[in-house]
């Protein structure tokens, strides 16, 4: 019964907030169970990056040797059996990309977790330490890698593969003599296009000239349009991260009822305590027919459906009363020059049972 009465209740405050009388409350959601990883320690001399206070983020000159620490957490309602590992980590295709198992490289080869395992009990938390010790004659270069917290579960007791999951913590580390490379960027060929779907978008390009690795944010803000209008901020779409070197694109889809222009155009990107401006003066291209077509809506359509279903009323109507003339004109032609001629049937215009007009 009580089930029946809250079903019943929510069926009510559901109607009542579609007639606009109440707002339903908030239904809260609960969280999920997992198993999850943190940086507890950051450089001091890294205060201000981002980066730094959630990855492990540093530049070190051959022989050095640090260490951070990091809390392993259990939300689940069971003991957790985790084991900890560095593994070789890459930065391609605008992404930071991680390696099968346990892939190796310089870098993992150079970490220590201690402890390699723990078993956090329900609701607890487990702080392991990571040790990365940088060979004296280490080459110079950037390395990547990852600290994961492993959960493995038991293959079936008749045979098959046994369930791997894990989360982990990002490293970022810089090896060479001297003060650390800058990072650097720039952001270049903002202009106006159109998605396939016809959406008007914004699209730049963001190039790294610097020395170290690139984790991006973005945002974009349009002004003085027509009519003087402004709107934003939109976040940008970035790669995860851009290496040395390379080279990736910019896009902020946008909303199909902005107007196409002219826009002044200002995209911000970051990287850190890094940060570069773009802009300019665009344009987006008139949508073709197959592209502006909006989406159809789930009850009484667009502006643009009703406008244009009005204007198809109205020209009904039109045709309906000119032949209505045209045939006024004919039946009195009849009576006054043909006493003898047949009479005229006209059929009444038929309406239609239902649909909608699209753009």
């Amino acid at each position: 019964m009580r089930h029946r009465g809250r079903t019943a209740l929510a069926g009510l405050f559901a109607l009542l907030a579609a007639l606009g009388g109440v707002t339903a409350p908030p239904v809260r959601a609960q969280a999920p169970e997992t198993v999850g990883i943190r940086l507890l320690d950051a450089p001091t001399d890294r205060a201000d990056d981002p980066r730094a206070r959630i990855y492990i983020v540093d530049h070190l000159a051959p022989g050095t040797v640090i260490t951070r620490r990091l809390e392993v957490s259990n939300s689940t309602t069971k003991s957790q059996a985790v084991e900890l590992y560095a593994a070789a980590a890459t930065v391609a295709d605008g992404a930071f990309q991680f390696g099968e198992g346990r892939a190796a490289n310089d870098l993992t080869t150079w970490t220590k977790v201690d402890p390699p395992s723990v078993t956090i009990a329900p609701g607890a938390t487990s702080v392991v330490t990571v040790t990365i010790s940088v060979p004296p004659k280490a080459a110079a270069g950037e390395q990547y890698g990852v600290v994961w917290a492993e959960l493995r579960a038991a293959a079936p007791a008749g045979g098959g593969i046994a369930a791997v999951n894990r989360v982990g913590v990002r490293m970022y580390l810089s090896v060479g003599a001297g003060g650390e490379p800058p990072s650097n960027f720039e952001v270049t060929a903002v202009e106006g296009q159109r998605a396939a779907d016809g959406s008007p978008v914004v699209a730049a390009t963001v190039h790294n000239t610097g020395g170290r690795a690139l984790d991006l944010s973005g945002e974009l803000r349009l002004t003085n349009g027509p009519g003087g209008l402004s709107a934003g901020p939109f976040n940008a779409t970035l790669g995860t991260t851009l290496g040395l070197g390379q080279t990736e694109p910019i896009l902020i889809p946008l909303d199909k009822a902005l107007p196409n222009g002219p826009w002044d155009a200002k995209i911000t990107v970051r990287s850190g305590t890094t940060a570069r401006d773009a802009g300019g003066v665009i344009t987006f291209p008139v949508a073709t027919d197959a592209a502006s077509k909006p989406a159809a809506t789930s009850s009484g359509g667009s502006s643009t459906d009703r406008a244009v279903t009005v204007v198809a009323v109205a020209l009904a109507a039109l045709v309906v009363l000119v032949a209505l003339l045209v045939l006024t004109r004919r039946r009195r032609r009849s009576r006054n020059d043909e006493a003898d001629a047949q009479p005229v049937d006209v059929e009444p215009a038929r309406s239609g049972s239902g649909g909608s007009a699209s753009a």
